[in-house]
């Protein structure tokens, strides 16, 4: 059997609650196939090889060190993004390069738990794309260099954002980005005059889905 490429990386603050939270983690390792898994998190998971770096407050800067101290035990020419309030399908995790450089989903839809009763068509981010592993350690040690380990003022909201030269996209089947009002920020950018759905292909009508994933 060859030697994979690709690493799942999963990062959390561990801030979501369940059942919620174990139920993103199922479907992951469901859908992952044979990819290696490294989760980084702020209190122990059984869930592939766990790193834990203890409580820190929930923002953008603490959630890339944990992706940086993530990054650093990854074996694998690329990594693939996941985090604890996104599901994903299936082709998701069976998708390699033909170039070295970041690819970002394309497809990517927004469900508000509270009282929302559409998925909201959204932007790409973070949370569905594949880094070059070295370029992403690179430029991550390279921010990092001279700050502060953890930033533990939960107002500080501000993020980082690899830089977006030579990226494309992929993507088919939507990959599915949950505001629980427990992660970071309760909102989030949705594409303008994007048509609005209660139900999209793979995961179906946004009231089951809900029902699935929350009750």
């Amino acid at each position: 059997m060859s030697e994979p490429l690709v690493t799942v990386l999963f990062y959390t603050s561990n801030r979501e609650k369940e059942p919620f939270a174990s139920r993103v983690r199922d479907l992951i390792m469901k859908s992952k196939g044979d990819l290696p898994l490294i989760s980084v998190s702020q209190k122990p998971l059984d869930f592939g090889h766990n790193i834990c770096v203890g409580e820190h407050s929930n923002c953008y800067y603490n959630e890339f060190r944990q992706i940086l101290i993530g990054l650093k035990e990854v074996k694998t020419p690329y990594v693939l993004h996941a985090e604890a309030d996104f599901i994903y399908p299936p082709e998701y995790f069976q998708f390699v390069p033909s170039e070295p450089k970041t690819y970002r989903y394309n497809n990517v839809w927004i469900v508000y738990r509270g009282g929302g009763r559409y998925f909201y068509k959204g932007q790409a981010r973070v949370g569905a794309e594949i880094n070059v592993t070295k370029d992403l350690l690179d430029e991550l040690n390279k921010y990092f260099e001279g700050k502060p380990e953890w930033v533990e003022d939960p107002t500080f909201k501000r993020s980082y954002v690899v830089p977006p030269e030579n990226d494309d996209v992929w993507g088919d089947n939507p990959v599915v980005s949950f505001k629980t009002g427990d992660g970071i920020r309760r909102h989030t950018n949705v594409i303008d005059g994007a048509q609005t759905r209660k139900k999209i292909p793979y995961w179906g009508h946004i009231v089951r889905l809900k029902r699935k994933m929350f009750q």
